[in-house]
């Protein structure tokens, strides 16, 4: 089966989601660069709910997209926040040991 040429609007949504996930990325490696754990936390906290809410619009849309379309979307979308979940759970380890020995606190 053939695929459809991409509207603009879906372009530029594909864009704006581009966009946002590129200014979350910077803003979290450059927190993490400048040593700033607790930003770096925020930045990715934000990735987290904003992949999140990716996941949850995706499964929304089942209905005017098609269930493998929506589950891809979902899918790919679930695998940012869950690394977001492991990278938030690894920064809170690293929070807690003691920085003289490297062992938890």
């Amino acid at each position: 089966s053939s695929r459809e040429a991409p509207s603009g609007v879906s372009v530029l949504l594909l864009r704006t989601i581009g966009i946002r996930d590129l200014v979350i990325g910077a803003g979290t490696v450059s927190a993490s660069r400048q040593g700033s754990t607790a930003a770096a936390r925020r930045w990715t906290s934000a990735g987290l709910a904003s992949d999140s809410l990716d996941v949850l619009a995706s499964l929304a849309a089942v209905r005017s997209i098609g269930r493998k379309e929506a589950a891809g979307a979902a899918g790919a979308a679930l695998v940012f926040a869950v690394g977001e979940v492991l990278a938030l759970g690894w920064g809170r380890e690293q929070e807690q040991l003691n920085p003289d020995t490297g062992l938890a606190a």
